[in-house]
């Protein structure tokens, strides 16, 4: 409860000073009421002078606080600031990319340790300008600014410029320009690079910007590596084909305005494979290796031999000034490899058969002088092996027919030119006609009848065998149906063809496959046709020609030995081999007649067959005293120009259908047999 009288000077100083501004003092005359008035005016003062007190309070508290918090906010961001800063350092100077930072006026403001790396730096470039330190190396050795006023233009277009293996000049680079003054710039003198230049700018305004380089040195020793292994032996480290051929193109280019022809030497390894097979891979490659180190001790500085397959090397020797012959250096090669290697602990030895071609004005591109040298390697393995073969002019022509004959081989081959004829196999004691020998047959519009012997060997080295087996096989199939055919008509027994294979038909996996399909497509008896294979072919790789005949008797078809006695077979191979029938050679029925020796050996070959339940023919038989010491003898088939040349296939039609021999029911008793004897499908 107030007062009844209110105390001047405890009135609130504001309502004092109010009161003496409207000159009304403290008693008034209204006494009680009025003291009350004042006192709850006073109070309403004071409440108010509290609550600015509190809110001055509250305001400096607020404000204490506010300070408080914004110094920690201020330290905890330089805090952040600072962490941030030295993670984007450790990121700057770790990352594997060069970067190098400049401003406006081209000024190196940083630079990683990266970029002084790369560009072998080893005082800070800091402060120093762009244009002067990033020196791009055109083409032609120029140097220029790697980012100069167009390249920055063009950053501020596209907000970036890049170049893609940049070669920029090296530290080492800077000292050689420095003491040697412009020169070409060799590759430890350049640093190559991709290049991205990241402008900094505001309103379009240049602020520089970031040149990030990255080292292609991997990238480049990795395409190093890559045409280094497209252009080597990874076994020998030797030139692979690819490069010698680049290399032997670039000396007879040079050879044109020289007139210093060089040589081939074409090497073929004569025992190799004997070692791989009796040793292992492993082996061969290890005595690979050491013939590729003995090749290099043989030759002259200038030479360069390569490695072209398993066991065939060439040397491409250069005519030198000493006057040495290339003759010299292949004997040299020669007796160096015929020394004795050690192999598994064990001395071996292997020789080498050596082709030379001299190339010249004739001999013009490495295919042609790799071809000869080649064909003279060839001609070394048929001398007996470990020799030196030469080319020679005559050598040139037979090379230029070969090719000529080569080349109009596979026209003829494509064109289904080639023909065949057909020699009449007969018994012996009755002369009845048995079969025929298909004989291939090339009629040329220029080069006339080319004889059997020239084109044969030319299709078995050119891959050209099997469509000329294919070829022959398929006329063979097609006239023994036809014979055969109007032979049953006739009420005569059937006959056969018999059909050469090469040896790498033979050795071919498909052989009976393709057997098979030409007899199905003329609907022949697999009793009508009968291989031939020589006795060589046979031995070349015994095993394999053992799974062939016994595939090909599983599927009814029978197989002569051809030119057997000429060869070397072993009588073991002989009884496993499941042939039908020996052919006698003509090397032995020519003296026949007046050889006691010849008849003894007739006499043997004969018996040994007939022991082994083979069928034997003598071919080459030109007289009639022959074909009486084979009668005699007991050689059952007789084959040869006395019995009948060969023929084309309308002729042996002819004769196959007018042999009359035996009765109808003999010819249809044979029929009923040889139908009995064809496998099922």
């Amino acid at each position: 409860r107030m007062s009844t009288k209110a105390d001047p000077d405890d009135l609130h100083h504001l309502l004092r000073r109010q009161l003496k501004r409207l000159e009304i003092g403290t008693d008034p005359p209204t006494g009680q009421q009025w003291d009350a008035l004042l006192q709850r005016v006073d109070r309403a003062y004071r409440d108010s002078d509290r609550g600015k007190q509190l809110l001055e309070r509250a305001i400096d508290i607020s404000s204490r606080e506010m300070g408080e918090l914004n110094h920690s906010l201020q330290q905890s961001s330089e805090i952040e600031l600072a962490g941030e800063r030295t993670r984007m350092q450790l990121v700057f100077e770790s990352v594997t990319s060069g970067l190098v930072v400049f401003d406006r006026t081209g000024r190196i403001a940083a630079v990683n340790p990266e970029a002084m790396r790369l560009l072998g730096a080893r005082s800070t470039l800091v402060d120093r300008q762009l244009e002067t330190c990033l020196l791009a190396v055109a083409g032609d050795g120029e140097l220029t600014p790697l980012v100069g006023p167009v390249e920055m233009e063009h950053a501020m277009t596209e907000h970036q410029w890049k170049r893609s293996d940049a070669k920029l000049l090296s530290a080492l680079g800077r000292a050689h320009l420095l003491h040697h003054g412009p020169s070409p710039w060799t590759k430890d003198l350049v640093v190559s690079a991709d290049v991205v230049v990241v402008p900094f700018a505001d309103d379009d305004q240049n602020l520089g910007g970031l040149v990030v380089l990255h080292d292609n040195a991997e990238r480049e020793l990795a395409r190093e590596r890559l045409a280094w292994q497209a252009s080597h032996d990874p076994l020998t480290s030797l030139p692979n084909r690819a490069l010698i051929t680049e290399r032997i193109e670039a000396s007879l280019l040079q050879a044109r305005v020289t007139g210093r022809w060089p040589a081939l030497l074409f090497l073929y390894l004569d025992r190799f494979k004997h070692v791989n097979d009796a040793y292992g891979h492993i082996v061969g490659d290890r005595l690979l290796s050491t013939v590729a180190t003995r090749l290099l001790t043989c030759l002259r500085s200038d030479d360069v031999v390569a490695r072209l397959s398993g066991d065939e090397f060439v040397v491409l020797a250069e005519q030198n000034s000493a006057g040495q012959t290339v003759e010299a250096l292949a004997e040299r090669i020669r007796r160096t490899i015929a020394e004795p290697f050690e192999v598994a602990g064990e001395h071996t030895y292997v020789s080498v058969s050596i082709g030379v071609a001299q190339s010249g004005p004739m001999d013009s591109t490495a295919e042609l002088l790799m071809h000869h040298a080649d064909l003279a390697m060839y001609r070394a393995k048929d001398r007996g092996r470990n020799c030196v073969e030469v080319v020679d002019d005559v050598f040139r022509v037979h090379a230029a027919e070969r090719a000529l004959l080569e080349r109009e081989l596979r026209a003829a081959v494509a064109r289904r030119e080639l023909g065949v004829a057909y020699q009449p196999l007969r018994r012996s004691d009755t002369n009845e006609l048995v079969g025929f020998e298909a004989l291939a047959r090339w009629v040329h519009p220029v080069l006339g009848d080319v004889r059997p012997d020239r084109f044969v060997p030319v299709a078995e080295q050119t891959g050209l065998i099997q469509a000329l087996g294919d070829r022959m096989l398929d006329l063979a199939c097609r006239d023994v149906a036809t014979w055969n055919r109007q032979r049953r008509q006739g009420g005569l027994p059937p006959i056969v063809v018999h059909v050469n294979i090469s040896g790498r038909e033979l050795q071919s996996s498909n052989l009976l496959s393709r057997v098979r399909e030409a007899m199905r497509r003329h609907d022949v008896l697999s009793h009508w046709v009968v291989l031939e294979m020589t006795e060589t072919m046979l031995l070349d790789d015994p095993t394999r020609a053992l799974e062939r005949l016994r595939e090909l008797k599983a599927a009814g078809i029978r197989v002569a030995i051809d030119d057997f006695g000429t060869g070397y077979s072993s009588l073991s191979y002989l009884r496993r081999y499941p042939v039908h029938m020996i052919k006698i050679d003509r090397e032995f029925i020519s003296d026949l007649a007046s050889s006691k020796q010849d008849q003894s050996i007739v006499q043997a070959m004969v018996d040994l067959a007939h022991g082994l339940d083979h069928s034997v023919l003598a071919e080459g038989v030109e007289t009639a005293a022959e074909l009486d010491v084979l009668r005699r003898i007991g050689c059952e088939m007789v084959q040869g120009y006395f019995l009948g040349v060969p023929m084309p296939s309308a002729d042996a039609l002819v004769l196959a259908v007018s042999s009359r021999t035996g009765s109808p029911d003999q010819a249809q008793s044979t029929w009923d047999e040889t139908e009995r004897l064809q496998p099922q499908p």
